[in-house]
């Protein structure tokens, strides 16, 4: 992971280099701005892995009719010769179908070691290990100057490594108090709660929408993100206002997770559009849906029945 944040170091240092030089800003917004370039640049270069992986989620629904066809076709023949004709038949229908496994799986892949090495580099740098005030030490292409620049640099004239957990003598070292640094940190970590609950209900909708309703593990995921809801929610304000989270961390959530809000609207709009969901897949969907709620009805009659017959 030590690589990752030291690549992540180098865009921000770039970044840095550029606002406080070219472009003339005073260090303290340099490094602000580069915090937030610092996630667009990432951001956007992942991107492309992140619109493959939700076109590969597309694909495999569209797929999901001729799969159970096929699995129709073969139930109970299982002998190799027939399996092995059924693997064939479904790498045919993969590649008929535009589906590769490795666009649901390799960006993730890629996407969860650069997001947290962008999250663990800012922590490391705004909460160093050695203390605020202590000789600082570099890290990759961040010289101490570097560190302590950002050290001292403010949003809103509040030091973008304060917190409001933090002890009344460490905020009066960095010459500023608990209810200054609360009034910033508080509608940070309000709006990094709203935007990713909002990606949550958003993508709950739309997975609602294509769930498999023959497979237990289909529902039971969807089931699981019920209660993620409040949690999503809640957690970045509780660590956010009770935790060790710097105000450098909480604009870091913000801007990233505005990012994902607003990527999963588009890339779900464009594939609204580039790869709708077929017809076919839209009435399979219905009559597997229509199947299990009356299942369920079913079960739960027998369930009262039952209760009536003791």
């Amino acid at each position: 992971m030590e690589y990752v944040e030291k690549l992540v170091a180098w865009v921000l240092k770039l970044w840095h280099s550029l606002f406080s030089g070219p472009l003339g800003m005073d260090a303290s917004t340099a490094w602000v701005i580069s915090l937030i370039m610092l996630v667009v640049t990432i951001r956007g270069f992942l991107f492309p892995l992140a619109y493959r992986q939700y076109a590969s989620g597309r694909h495999l629904a569209n797929m999901r009719p001729s799969l159970r066809r096929l699995n129709e076709e073969f139930k109970g023949r299982k002998s190799p010769e027939e399996r092995k004709e059924r693997l064939a038949r479904e790498r045919e229908l993969r590649k008929n179908s535009d589906y590769k496994v490795v666009d649901g799986c390799l960006p993730a892949l890629i996407q969860i070691p650069l997001i947290l090495g962008l999250y663990q580099l800012l922590l490391r740098i705004a909460r160093p290990a050695e203390g605020v005030d202590a000789t600082h030490h570099s890290f990759g292409p961040l010289t101490p100057e570097d560190i302590s620049l950002f050290l001292d640099a403010h949003a809103f004239n509040i030091p973008i490594s304060s917190y409001p957990a933090m002890k009344p003598e460490m905020l009066a070292d960095l010459g500023t108090t608990h209810d200054a640094v609360l009034k910033l940190a508080l509608p940070l970590a309000l709006c990094a709660a709203v935007f990713t609950t909002a990606n949550w209900a958003y993508t709950l909708k739309r997975n609602l929408q294509v769930v498999d309703h023959a497979s237990t593990a289909a529902r039971g995921f969807v089931k699981l993100m019920w209660p993620l809801g409040p949690v999503l929610f809640f957690f970045p304000i509780v660590f956010g206002l009770f935790g060790p989270a710097p105000i450098a961390i909480l604009i870091y959530w913000v801007c990233n997770n505005l990012w994902t809000t607003l990527q999963t609207y588009v890339i779900q709009r464009t594939l609204d559009k580039r790869v709708p969901y077929t017809s076919e897949f839209r009435e399979h969907h219905a009559e597997q849906k229509h199947l299990y709620l009356t299942r369920k009805r079913e079960k739960k009659a027998g369930k009262r029945g039952s209760r009536k017959g003791e």
